[in-house]
């Protein structure tokens, strides 16, 4: 199967701390035609998903700082990512805890490239018709939404905006009270823990940024996020947020 074939690329976050290995599949996965960010730390995994979304995970197991399988269980609890393992150790009692875990495929090294790649396109294709078609069954034309697991603002023509973690939960805030501003201070501190002129900044580039990615989408009214001044911001319509 080639990655040609599908509508955009599948975005990916390759997790190895072999530097030669992750390189290497980085460079092979790119070529064909998936959007590749690689690590070689727990720590660095957690800052992507910081700063993106990702559909398709592959992680090793043996991590310099936390084991893989705890990677695995945190993205299965708060995201919808497929999870691939990859791991020299591919033993019984390890494909068994990895699947315990949650991850959808077990590969032992060493990857092919090749393989690797029709399997994260597979996984990507198989999940993106399983969202579709959940979002078909639960009645989903109800205004805004929000998507706790694929930490996504969907909009009331059911576009889906994938949103960074800090985007999600400045959503998630203002979604506690449509239409009602909630405090520029309090934003502040529950995002970046504090209350100075690098924050504010960061927060102004946020909104901004959001407010770009909403648009694209929906430009009917402007962005629903509106600025209050001298207090905070607003969004100024109800969103409906999913848990599950």
């Amino acid at each position: 199967m080639s990655a040609l074939n599908i509508s955009s690329p599948v975005s990916v976050v390759l997790v190895e701390d072999d530097q030669f290995l992750r390189d290497s599949l980085v460079e092979y996965l790119g070529l064909k035609g998936l959007s590749v960010k690689g690590t070689g730390t727990a720590a660095g995994f957690y800052q992507l998903l910081e700063q993106d979304v990702f559909q398709v995970a592959v992680i090793d197991l043996g991590l310099p700082d936390v084991s893989g399988e705890a990677l695995v269980d945190f993205a299965r609890k708060n995201s919808e990512m497929s999870l691939i393992v990859i791991t020299a150790n591919d033993g019984l009692n390890s494909r068994v805890n990895c699947y315990q875990s949650g991850a959808d495929l077990f590969m032992g090294k060493p990857v092919e490239g090749q393989e690797l790649a029709a399997a994260i396109i597979s996984l990507a294709e198989r999940n993106r018709s399983r969202i579709a078609g959940d979002r078909l069954d639960d009645g989903s034309d109800m205004g805004w939404q929000l998507n706790c697991k694929s930490w996504s603002l969907i909009t009331p023509n059911q576009d889906d905006i994938d949103c960074t973690v800090k985007e999600y939960r400045l959503l998630s805030m203002l979604a506690e009270t449509p239409s009602e501003p909630v405090r520029r201070t309090k934003l502040l501190m529950a995002l970046y823990g504090r209350d100075d002129g690098s924050a504010q900044r960061a927060l102004d580039t946020l909104v901004r940024r959001l407010r770009q990615k909403i648009q694209q989408y929906w430009d009917d009214e402007g962005s629903p996020i509106r600025t209050v001044y001298s207090v905070g911001y607003l969004f100024a319509d109800e969103i409906v947020v999913h848990s599950d």
